[in-house]
């Protein structure tokens, strides 16, 4: 999907990125094997995934002042349903345009 905005809409400000949840960091080699989406690491102290209540696979969206303005969860959405890919794109778009 990045590469496919970067191709179609290369001037919106759309970055990908994950955040594993804190207590999960045992799974971190497994999850970045093979992948290019950079990946943070969240923190009992931070608590990113309570404050903004992450349920597992949620995709976040965020503005441009790092606020939460959607979710999309990759669990209930399958992103190779053409309608579930398009919605999730949309909401990207949507953000970035803002």
């Amino acid at each position: 999907m990045q590469g496919e905005l970067d191709d179609e809409l290369p001037e919106l400000p759309i970055s990908l990125l994950g955040v594993n949840g804190a207590g999960y960091e045992s799974a971190v080699a497994t999850m970045i094997e093979g992948r290019v989406i950079p990946l943070l690491q969240d923190t009992a102290e931070a608590d990113v995934w309570g404050d903004w209540q992450v349920v597992y696979r949620d995709v976040i969206i965020l503005d441009r002042d790092n606020a939460p303005i959607g979710v999309f969860n990759l669990t209930e959405n399958d992103l190779s349903n053409m309608a579930d890919y398009t919605a999730l794109k949309t909401m990207l778009i949507d953000a970035a345009s803002l």
